[in-house]
């Protein structure tokens, strides 16, 4: 079969690097939720509470490790172009990501009540200068908040599949792995002053994957790529430097545990 005039064809070794990018960072994540949270569970002597874990917890664990698995199987049947086996399991992934938003929310909140972490990782970080305890934690509502946003556009766009892929990719990089990144730092680094460096580090890193790829695969980086990169990064040093500090968001803090 003859190739059109013009046609730009990619090498085979290009297009497997992007048919299997999404399976690396399913994989990717899921193990750096098992180095972050295994340490608490397996010597539970720094922890702030005991175990068993609080059935809210246990709920939540359950249905983000069930999130995590479909989001692998997803990229998955992608990888391997069964695209209508990936549509019919659309469905599962769009009811499971509704849930692991609102029983994020509702963690965040039974902590901000409590005043601290059950497993005492995120309680060892350093909080920035001019923000308080309660203030640092109603702020975490911001990434199950983040995840729900980019999963809600991902599905508008999912007719449109490359938008859709890159939407999805965001939505697991920048609304999942915070949460672990913050336990895996607080955990092993604790109380260092430069710990509060690595958090917006891990999170430029993240996303980066995602330029990364489309670089190789694409030869080029999509304008929505850039956008969404600084959107995301930008929005969480914000919120750490700006927002966390702001008097109104220490009342609406104080207003929302009461």
């Amino acid at each position: 079969m003859s190739e059109q005039p013009g046609a730009v064809v990619l090498p085979p070794r290009t297009s497997s690097v992007d048919r299997w990018f999404g399976v690396g960072v399913a994989l990717m994540i899921i193990l750096l939720n098992i180095i972050a949270f295994a340490p608490s569970l397996v010597d539970p002597s720094r922890r702030s509470a005991p175990l068993p874990l609080t059935p809210l917890v246990l709920v939540h664990a359950a249905v983000s490790v069930a999130w995590l698995l479909v989001f692998l199987a997803q990229t998955t049947l992608v990888a391997t172009a069964r695209v209508r086996a990936h549509r019919r399991l659309g469905v599962l992934g769009a009811a499971l990501s509704a849930a692991v938003v609102g029983l994020g929310m509702l963690v965040v909140m039974a902590q901000a009540r409590r005043g601290f972490d059950l497993s005492g990782d995120i309680g060892r970080l350093p909080l920035p200068a001019g923000v308080d305890g309660l203030s640092a934690t109603v702020a975490l509502l911001f990434f199950p908040l983040q995840l729900g946003l980019l999963v809600g556009a991902a599905l508008w766009y999912r007719q449109r599949p490359r938008t859709h892929k890159r939407l999805m990719l965001f939505a697991a990089l920048a609304g999942i792995t915070p949460t672990p990144v913050a336990h895996l730092i607080g955990h092993w680094v604790g109380p260092q002053p430069w710990a509060d460096a690595l958090f917006p580090l891990t999170g430029l890193l993240f996303v980066s994957l995602i330029a990364v790829r489309e670089r190789v695969a694409d030869g080029r980086i999509h304008p929505m790529t850039l956008w969404l990169g600084m959107l995301v990064v930008g929005m969480e040093r914000a919120l750490t430097l700006v927002i966390q500090r702001a008097a109104g968001f220490r009342a609406f803090a104080q207003w929302l545990v009461r």
